[in-house]
């Protein structure tokens, strides 16, 4: 785990960067140095041809020795010193520096006599540094060319060189060793909160989902990281409170009929005598199955629905042709309630949109069914078409019983209920303003409530005339 920790690795790539830029600007420095050593020796010896015209008098004459040995003696920096012809013979022995000489390289001489200079480094003499040499053609009067050659030892430029590689053996591992200690501090200095972060996290499991991490008001990638995973534990706590109450009322709404249907068959068992008794039983069993049935089934659309696995059949439909059949289909259920039903199409012509049918007859019937289950006999209920800018409006507004105010943000919640004990009345399952809102949204639109209690609600379908953005990757050819 130490090798595999985010901490060791952040160390390990800073003392890899800085082994790195070592190397390579040791290596730029060493050149560079010894570049410039080799051309500062190499000028010291090519100053010494600004004498070369005064040289060919000399050298022509019966005292070329003389010259030859003057010269020496002003010109000190050279270490070596020689007169050659051009068969690579020494002329002027007693004031050549003829002891550590490397042999004389007739090639070169050749090439000075076409060139007239040339610089070269010997290395076949004695002593511990090989020689920088100069060999310079001196032409006399008499058009013979005789070669001066000056030498210097390369120890200028090679000890410096030698002292820069030690220093870099040397502190260059200590470096390394204070950046690494270095990097390891900085490193756990940088990942301290997220270190912070892991600790708050493992504190928080299931029942503590309503803790938050600590948010640190730098701005920096680590306190959005802490807000994105505030955020991650409200839409979890959330998901766990919708879970925890789907759950219970689940529980309630499948115990319900479950206990009626258990005491029912005891009676039957018990009591009952004639086929008159059994059927009365039967039939009142029958309805509390129907009502699981439909419980289970309302159940498994939500979820599918929710998971993507019933796609929407998006193709361009008539709005309102669907409406005008659930009109009609609205007057029969509000007919046992002398409930009056109101078709208000505000609009002038045809409106077609594009959108699943079967699911958004679900929709309108449910908000339908609805208005009549929950208005008194007499009322009155209004379905109303009308558009604005990109979006078809339907509301289904009723003279109803109403809803108070607390309870509206939760209306859309599977089995939330206003009233508990009037949905034992109208058989309804509590999953209707869910299947509602789930499919509205999913046709990416929205769904509107305002109610006044004993005056009556109004739930507004706002749907986009061109279908859900998404339609072209859930729809089918139409």
């Amino acid at each position: 785990m130490f090798f595999h920790s985010l901490r060791f690795r952040l160390t390990a790539w800073y003392t890899l960067t800085i082994v790195v830029v070592l190397a390579l600007s040791g290596c730029v420095w060493y050149q560079q140095l010894s570049s410039s050593l080799l051309r500062q020796t190499d000028q010291r010896l090519i100053k010494l041809t600004d004498e070369s015209p005064v040289l060919a008098q000399g050298f022509s004459g019966q005292d070329r020795c003389r010259v030859f040995c003057e010269f020496v003696r002003r010109h000190r920096q050279g270490h070596f010193y020689r007169l050659v012809d051009a068969a690579g013979q020494s002329l002027c022995d007693a004031c050549s520096s003829i002891g550590n000489a490397p042999s004389v390289n007739l090639q070169v001489l050749k090439t000075a006599a076409q060139q007239r200079m040339v610089l070269e480094t010997a290395r076949d003499k004695a002593g511990p540094y090989p020689m920088r040499l100069l060999t310079l053609a001196v032409t006399l009067d008499t058009d013979e060319v005789i070669f001066l050659q000056v030498g210097t030892g390369m120890g200028m430029v090679q000890e410096p060189l030698q002292e820069l590689r030690t220093l870099l053996l040397i502190f260059s591992p200590m470096a390394l060793l204070a950046v690494a200690i270095l990097g390891w501090f900085l490193a756990g200095r940088a990942l301290a909160p997220v270190e912070n972060l892991t600790r708050a996290m493992r504190r928080i499991n299931v029942d503590s989902l309503s803790h938050r991490l600590p948010v640190r008001s730098s701005g920096d990638e680590l306190s959005l990281l802490a807000g994105t995973f505030n955020a991650m534990l409200g839409r979890l706590e959330e998901s766990f409170r919708k879970i925890k109450q789907f759950s219970g009322d689940a529980s309630h709404e499948l115990r319900t009929p479950l206990t009626i249907l258990k005491g029912e068959t005891e009676v039957a068992l018990r009591w009952a005598k004639t086929p008159e008794e059994f059927r009365k039983i039967l039939g009142s069993s029958m309805e509390e199955i129907d009502r699981m049935n439909r419980i289970i089934e309302d159940l498994l659309l939500l979820a599918k629905s929710e998971a993507g696995q019933k796609p929407l059949t998006i193709k361009e439909m008539s709005l309102s042709d669907l409406l005008q059949e659930l009109y009609m289909q609205g007057r029969t259920l509000a007919q046992p309630k002398s409930i009056e039903l109101v078709l208000n199409p505000n609009v002038t012509e045809e409106i077609r949109i594009l959108g699943d049918e079967m699911r958004l007859r679900q929709v309108f019937l449910n908000l339908i069914a609805n208005a009549v289950n929950y208005t008194p006999e007499n009322g009155r209920v209004d379905i109303s078409l009308s558009v604005s800018e990109e979006e078809a409006i339907v509301k289904v507004a009723d003279t109803g019983i109403g809803i108070p105010a607390e309870h509206l943000p939760y209306i859309f919640d599977r089995f939330y209920r206003v009233d508990k004990a009037r949905n034992r009345e109208d058989g309804g399952t509590g999953l209707g303003l869910a299947i509602v809102d789930s499919f509205v949204k999913a046709h990416g639109g929205r769904v509107e409530v305002a109610s006044t209690p004993d005056v009556g609600s109004a739930f507004t379908v706002y749907l986009p005339i061109r279908g859900p953005k998404n339609s072209s990757d859930n729809s089918t050819a139409s």
